[in-house]
């Protein structure tokens, strides 16, 4: 708990594994930024966790996470883009929270990691091998899902796209977006076709041919949890088409069937789900390229309470009155201030002025007491010292309120 009279600095941004750059700031003697202030950050794709640890004075943060996108099947058959989750998370002053944003799938062509998943869970393309080695034509594996947890407990999913299929004939046989439920692959229509893989939030199921006796191809993997399912390979001949990669999501994508037959094409593979807290917006195939993820950030919301201390015959203004503020946090209906578990002191006590006010200010919002601990000479102090509960809202936050006494304390300096 914070008083306006406080300075209070502000915890830096750690970022493990990586530099980004940090808006400029205030910043204090120490060269740390001050506490209060607003801002943002972008992570971008590194292949490894990334942490972030939440500034003093900051409530909440504006979440935008991105999967990535699926791999580009051999001959220019697109990958599916990845999903955007926008949301708003409650969090609090030295909270470490870990980002770790998904790659996107590679694609046929890759000379390097031809059809390979992205980082994050996205699942290997289908391709003609021998020997264990690709020697023929090559899907796109599926993009990576970006996540943003607390411990060891996944706050946002972002799914990612699902690979391309692979073809010499068609190039309609895209990988599936990412999105809330994610969407299937793309295949051709007909017995001698491959079949995509289906979304993550139909279960990430592989791509099903139709059975033909001795066939060209293999049917697509299901995803494993959030690691999207594996494209089927063309095991007869190079000219058969391969199923694309299933994208990583809360839940992955299906891998796309080979064909069944020669000369025929495969299918893409499903886009990964994603998932976020209460009020979550999702939008599917938001994302070309690697994932991403987005901070933004502003002081917590404030409020303030005044007491207004009077005389309970003529309505005078009384200085001297002395109050303590207590704030609600031991969720038990009324102030308790004793005890092992009692709510909690904010700041020391305030005294009445010649007007009769005293104000607590640049209070975080909530539920607080007041407890009057002195009156002025001459007062009594009330049977019941406590007043409250006052709430302190979004739509509310400043409050005033009246105390009265009376009079009939005996002189405190009479002699």
């Amino acid at each position: 708990m914070r008083l306006a009279q406080r300075h209070l600095v502000g915890v830096a941004l750690t970022v493990s594994a990586a530099v980004f750059f940090v808006p400029a700031a205030a910043v204090s003697a120490s060269g740390m930024p001050t506490a209060e202030q607003t801002g943002s950050q972008t992570f971008a794709f590194i292949g490894a966790p990334q942490q972030f640890t939440v500034p003093a004075g900051i409530c909440s943060l504006s979440v935008a996470a991105y999967g990535a996108a699926g791999g580009t099947g051999q001959y220019g058959v697109p990958g599916g883009r990845g999903a955007e989750v926008s949301a708003s998370l409650d969090v609090t002053a030295g909270q470490v929270l870990t980002v770790d944003v998904g790659g996107a799938g590679h694609g046929g062509d890759d000379p390097d990691a031809a059809a390979q998943g992205g980082y994050g869970g996205g699942g290997r393309g289908g391709a003609y091998r021998v020997g264990g080695q690709i020697s023929g034509i090559t899907a796109g594996g599926g993009g990576g899902r970006t996540v943003i947890s607390a411990g060891p407990t996944p706050l946002i999913v972002a799914g990612g796209g699902g690979g391309g299929g692979a073809s010499f004939f068609s190039s309609d046989i895209g990988g599936g977006d990412g999105g809330q439920t994610g969407e299937p692959g793309t295949g051709l229509a007909g017995d001698d076709e491959g079949k995509p893989g289906r979304p993550g939030g139909e279960g990430g199921q592989g791509g099903i041919n139709a059975p033909i006796p001795d066939p060209n191809g293999e049917n697509g993997s299901p995803a494993t949890g959030p690691v999207g399912g594996r494209g089927g390979d063309s095991i007869r001949d190079p000219h058969g088409g391969a199923g694309g990669g299933g994208g990583g999501g809360a839940t992955g994508g299906g891998g796309g069937a080979a064909s069944p037959t020669a000369y025929n094409s495969g299918a893409g593979g499903g886009g990964g789900s994603s998932t976020g807290p209460a009020g979550s917006a999702f939008l599917t195939g938001a994302r070309q390229g690697d994932g991403l993820a987005t901070f933004e950030w502003k002081p917590c919301a404030t409020g303030q309470l005044a007491v207004e201390k009077t005389d309970r015959t003529n309505g005078k203004p009384l200085p001297g009155a002395v109050f303590q503020l207590w704030q609600e946090t031991n969720d038990i209906d009324g102030l308790q201030t004793t005890g092992t578990n009692p709510d909690t002191k904010v700041g020391g006590a305030c005294a009445t002025d010649e007007q009769g006010l005293c104000t607590f200010d640049a209070l975080e919002l909530g539920t607080y007491y007041l407890e009057e601990t002195a009156v002025p000479e001459g007062y009594r102090l009330p049977a019941n010292p406590v007043s409250g509960p006052f709430e302190l809202t979004g739509q509310n936050p400043d409050l005033t309120t009246t105390i009265s006494n009376t009079r009939g304390e005996p002189c405190k300096n009479c002699k």
